[in-house]
């Protein structure tokens, strides 16, 4: 009961210090089905509000540079916060790898890599398949380049950028969403230079999707030495281990940046 100018009661008040997944195991614990589905639901229905806020300011900020200072400009900025600074990941989840792998096996790896897309709105529409080489992640929507992708984002006047240029950083393609381009730099190249062939965090066999609706497909294979030489040829990584492609599409003489420091 709520008293007064009170919008809420204790109850009310108290269940909005706890998070989603603890409302809902109180509620199992106590054998309240009913409760916890309803905090299941209301996940559901909230779990991409901040995600694609956040997704659509990332495209934007890319697009703005882009706009303004040139493609070279976008793909560096993509290329060093992804792989330096503060919030550069790149690195820190191709150790993640490795380290999974050694401790726990590639089994355990793929589970990890599918708890991750479980949090990144990769469902419903994602199937895993397994033969004797690889698995194969087939996306029906990945949760952010995809999903922007199905979304026309990219499309009319105001629409976000694409790069133009081909090269190791685009997959050897043109056209590529800007928000896409992170993925040849940090699921492929970085994890290459840093730990060697085959320590790609996956490989995008798609490599991204090119129109509404298509998919997005990653292999992991079970032995590194099976990827094919087509998947480093793509990215200028080929025949030696740990060498850079030597722009990444940028130009070597103003960017610094396009070094053996990457």
């Amino acid at each position: 009961m709520v008293e007064g100018n009170r919008l809420f009661n204790e109850e009310e008040l108290e269940t909005m210090s706890k998070d989603f997944m603890g409302l809902c195991m109180e509620a199992l614990e106590a054998g309240d089905i009913d409760t916890a589905k309803h905090w299941v639901r209301r996940q559901d229905e909230t779990k991409d509000a901040i995600h694609d806020l956040y997704l659509h300011w990332v495209t934007a900020l890319l697009s703005h540079i882009y706009e303004n200072w040139g493609e070279d400009a976008a793909v560096k900025a993509v290329r060093d916060t992804a792989v330096h600074g503060q919030a550069s990941w790149a690195i820190p989840m191709a150790q993640f790898k490795q380290k999974i792998i050694e401790e726990k096996g590639l089994k355990s790896y793929v589970e990890w890599i599918i708890d991750m897309w479980r949090q990144h709105s990769m469902y419903p529409g994602t199937r895993v398949e397994e033969d004797d080489e690889k698995i194969t992640i087939h996306l029906k929507q990945c949760g952010s380049g995809g999903r922007l992708i199905n979304m026309d984002a990219y499309s009319g006047p105001g629409g976000y950028k694409k790069l133009k240029q081909a090269g190791p950083h685009t997959w050897g393609e043109t056209d590529v969403p800007i928000y896409c381009a992170h993925c040849p730099t940090v699921h492929e190249i970085t994890p290459i230079k840093h730990f060697g062939r085959g320590a790609q965090l996956w490989v995008h066999a798609s490599p991204f999707p090119k129109k509404k609706g298509d998919p997005c497909i990653h292999h992991i294979y079970k032995n590194p030495d099976d990827i094919p030489e087509s998947y480093y040829e793509r990215i200028e990584m080929v025949p030696v281990d740990k060498v850079l492609p030597k722009t990444y599409g940028l130009d070597p003489v103003s960017d610094c940046a396009s070094t053996d420091e990457y």
